[in-house]
């Protein structure tokens, strides 16, 4: 009577071993896919309320470069009221590099990758200037964040969430950080993610 309890037994344990060794390679396999994902810094951030806008048409030369949001485009311009008072247009810096950042207070990439660019912005003079655009619900949530962390070059720019979200969809930005860079003749040189910018570069188009 003992041997069929002890085949019983061991039929039992091994249906076990082998529901551990199931499980185990399930979480291992969720571990590898998760090791292989993008790093949450360099995923953008969708912006409500944003919608795909086609690039507009170029009524130029057709020789010309087009007015748009690629690269080799000459980049649309724009106005936009300063967080510090006044009003910046892109023309106002025609003949200098323009790094045109578009961001939120409350987009965790964009706060990952904002002092990177900010320090590189510093560290290549007067040359360059670096334009954040905020797409923050409101202008105190901007201005909260902006106040609280001391950036020295950025000129943060907002208005109303209505004026950003017009300056955005001119850019085709659908997802945040999206930075661009502009030559000193206002031609997109980088669409992109931040964390892609080099400063080689920029340092290029110097």
């Amino acid at each position: 009577m003992t041997k069929p309890r002890r085949s019983r037994s061991a039929f039992w344990w091994a249906g076990v071993v082998g529901v551990c060794v199931v499980v185990a390679a399930l979480i291992a396999t969720l571990c590898l896919s998760q090791l292989r994902s993008p790093e949450p810094e360099t995923v953008d951030t969708s912006v409500p309320g944003l919608r795909e806008v086609p690039a507009p048409e170029s009524t130029a030369d057709p020789g010309a470069p087009s007015t748009g949001y690629h690269i080799g485009d000459v980049a649309p311009p724009f106005s936009l009221p300063a967080l510090d008072g006044g009003s910046v247009s892109l023309a106002d810096y025609r003949g200098r590099v323009v790094l045109l950042d578009f961001w939120a207070s409350w987009c965790v990439p964009c706060r990952l990758s904002m002092p990177s660019i900010d320090a590189m912005a510093r560290d290549l003079g007067s040359e360059v200037v670096l334009l954040g655009v905020s797409l923050d619900r409101s202008e105190a949530d901007a201005r909260s964040y902006v106040d609280s962390k001391h950036y020295t070059e950025l000129v943060a720019l907002y208005g109303s969430l209505g004026q950003t979200r017009s300056v955005a969809g001119d850019y085709g930005v659908l997802g945040i950080p999206r930075t661009f860079v502009i030559d000193r003749d206002g031609i997109v040189r980088f669409a992109g993610h931040p964390g892609l910018l080099t400063r080689e570069l920029i340092e290029s188009l110097l």
